[in-house]
């Protein structure tokens, strides 16, 4: 039979607590109120049945992914439009 520790014997580790409450800190989730279309909700419900995840993570990963690809556009659309301004100081020179 296993015996359980001590309390006077266990080990409080400190630096591991705070590691994990870091993280936790970083990656919190805000509790908000939204209206979604309902034909929206049913596919991304479905689909979360499918594979089994809860759909609001679901909605969370379609969402990170489009504004992502709307951040990605936009830099590129800076890099484009700041290629073109040097383009055009060469011509006028």
């Amino acid at each position: 039979m296993k015996k359980s520790p001590k309390r006077r014997e266990l080990v409080f580790d400190q630096k591991g607590t705070n590691d994990i409450r870091s993280k936790m800190g970083k990656t919190r989730k805000i509790k908000i109120t939204i209206n979604i279309d309902g034909d929206n909700l049913d596919i991304l419900r479905e689909i979360a049945k499918q594979s089994g995840a809860p759909y609001q993570k679901l909605l969370n990963q379609v969402l990170r992914e489009g504004l992502d690809k709307r951040l990605a556009s936009e830099s590129r659309l800076d890099r484009i439009e700041r290629e073109l301004e040097k383009i055009k100081r060469k011509v006028a020179a």
